[in-house]
């Protein structure tokens, strides 16, 4: 998939309606109100973890969760 990035008009919707960054919690309800469910939302880092302990916690965190990991144990190649 290609973007396309321009630099807005003043006449531009984004101007006109503005726009909104939702949370998590605002996420949540929606699809709440929605009647859906997220499957899981687990934290699996912050942002002092280091890129492999992120992995590593994903992988957990995904094999919990019912899914299948080829590769090696750990989801190497």
């Amino acid at each position: 998939m290609k973007y396309k990035i321009k630099k807005a008009k003043k006449d531009d919707p984004i101007y006109k309606k503005g726009f909104t960054i939702s949370s998590i919690k605002d996420y949540f309800q929606s699809k709440k109100d929605r009647g859906l469910k997220p499957l899981f939302f687990e934290k699996i880092g912050d942002k002092n973890s280091s890129r492999d302990e992120k992995l590593q916690n994903l992988i957990k965190v995904l094999k919990a969760n019912g899914w299948k990991i080829k590769g090696g144990p750990n989801g190497n190649n």
